[in-house]
């Protein structure tokens, strides 16, 4: 009787233990990439430098490092991502290679890995195939692939807006895509979302960013003709300010124009006086 007793209890303990995980599985939220995923803008605000990082070679280094009086493009993704990171490496690596402007030169670029799992050698290896894609000496100065602590991520992804997700079951991230451009002061400048972005889109944020510190007279006459669109991170053509500098360039063409001719008539040599004399 005791034997059964005892029998029937531990049955019944194990059931109610059961049950118990079973409703907690059940009441634990699960991510949902629709809801979850986003790339919310923070135009203006500041990006927190003073986190702590590893670099490729294994360094530990703080963001701060790469604002040095140039602006800086920030990438989030992951490197042994199956699908989109690598698309999207792939992306900037292509339009950055149309840039005129050069990594380590005129502008940074920092790429974070978002799994903290990921180690200073994935990162290097990384590096290493992109670097041979760009093919333009020095980018190896100015573009860092970084890894780093969850908390550390988490705190840099927060303060620009990217919202992302670890599936479980599918051991992977579910999170946006785009690139986000920061003043050499460490404020979020531009974002640029996706994958439709141009070199020129690039040129004319990095040129905005760096407070027209780079680039020529004949960008910052651009950033007069074009605006740049938060709803869709990219820059439309203000036809109002076409006109406008059209026709200020008409008016000065034929000022020049009258100027030339009335200087013309002037120095024209006056008619020769024939009279016979007497």
């Amino acid at each position: 009787m005791r034997s059964s007793y005892w029998k029937i209890l531990r049955s019944t303990i194990l059931i109610l233990v059961l049950l118990s995980f079973a409703r907690a599985v059940a009441q634990e939220p699960t991510p949902d990439p629709v809801k979850d995923v986003a790339f919310d803008q923070r135009l203006n605000e500041a990006v927190p430098l003073d986190l702590t990082f590893t670099d490729e070679n294994g360094t530990s280094v703080r963001l701060e490092d790469y604002f040095n009086n140039r602006p800086v493009i920030l990438l989030l993704a992951y490197y042994e991502c199956p699908m989109l990171c690598d698309l999207a490496l792939a992306n900037i690596t292509r339009v950055l290679r149309e840039l005129r402007f050069n990594i380590g030169e005129q502008y940074e670029v920092v790429t974070l890995s978002i799994d903290p799992r990921e180690t200073p050698e994935i990162a290097a290896r990384k590096k290493a195939a992109l670097l041979s894609e760009y093919q333009r000496p020095g980018a190896e100065q100015g573009w860092h692939f970084l890894t780093g602590r969850q908390a550390e991520i988490d705190r840099l992804a927060e303060s620009i807006g990217f919202s992302y997700v670890y599936d479980p079951a599918l051991d992977e991230y579910s999170h946006p895509t785009g690139l986000v451009l920061i003043t050499p002061q460490g404020k979020i400048s531009r974002y640029f979302f996706g994958f439709d972005y141009t070199a020129q889109d690039l040129r004319l944020g990095l040129v905005e960013a760096s407070q027209e510190r780079i680039g020529s007279l004949i960008d910052r006459a651009f950033l007069l003709c074009y605006s740049y669109n938060p709803a869709t991170g990219k820059y439309t053509l203000l036809i109002q300010n076409v006109l406008r500098l059209v026709a200020v360039g008409t008016v000065l063409l034929l000022s020049g124009l009258i100027l030339l001719m009335l200087w013309r008539e002037r120095s024209r040599p006056g008619p020769l006086d024939i009279t016979p004399g007497v």
